[in-house]
């Protein structure tokens, strides 16, 4: 009786498991973006919102390049918003999409003119094109200003992993020495460059290890 009991128990767990995994494989195919949303930032940045694309829209955004307005695919996307807990405004606003696999060379192509395109428009401050930079496994292109404090974003970086037709923009905000109590992370251009790198470091290694587990 003891030995039937047991043996009955190990088939129950393993049906339990089974199913556990079947549950976990089923959410991961449903919606492959949403392990990336718990990757975290270093320090003590937080992850303070994450909200998904809406379901039923439009499967394309536009982005303005020197040919113009273009379209680039979108299956699925969320943006998460990072800030640090003792400040009252956002340091990173990302997006994580994931481009059509039959449109994701066009799409990346694009999105790298888009970023070039932003370097040439003549603004308060210059904005410098970066070209390409391996970080983790993943390609890094963007653009950043040559002065803090001039407009809404610092820099604008754009991460690709090609083997999950991943897109990964963050756009780095400017911190408002104006709020009461300012406590802001940067004050200037060099300490914001090492809070970048720190940032794009930290989180492409996690999107790496989450896009790896699921190819």
């Amino acid at each position: 009786m003891i030995f039937r009991a047991f043996r009955m128990s190990i088939v129950t767990l393993g049906l339990l498991l089974s199913s556990l995994v079947a549950v976990r494989a089923q959410t991961g195919s449903t919606d492959p973006l949403k392990p990336y949303t718990t990757c975290k930032g270093p320090g003590d940045l937080k992850i303070k919102e994450v909200t998904r694309r809406a379901a039923g829209g439009d499967t394309y955004r536009e982005v303005t390049t020197t040919n113009g307005k273009q379209k680039v695919s979108v299956v699925d996307g969320y943006r998460v918003m990072f800030a640090y807990p003792d400040l009252p405004y956002y340091f990173a606003n990302v997006k994580i999409e994931r481009s059509d696999p039959a449109h994701y060379p066009e799409d990346k192509e694009i999105l790298i003119n888009e970023k070039k395109y932003f370097a040439t428009i003549k603004e308060a401050t210059a904005l410098v094109f970066t070209d390409k930079k391996l970080i983790n496994g993943l390609e890094d292109y963007g653009f950043e200003r040559e002065k803090i404090d001039v407009g809404g974003q610092v820099a604008v970086h754009v991460l690709f992993y090609d083997a999950a037709h991943l897109v990964v923009t963050v756009y780095f905000l400017n911190q408002s020495k104006a709020v009461f109590g300012n406590n802001r992370r940067f004050e200037t251009v060099k300490q914001f460059r090492e809070l970048r790198d720190d940032f794009l470091s930290h989180y492409s290694e996690c999107l790496k290890q989450v896009a790896d587990t699921q190819h």
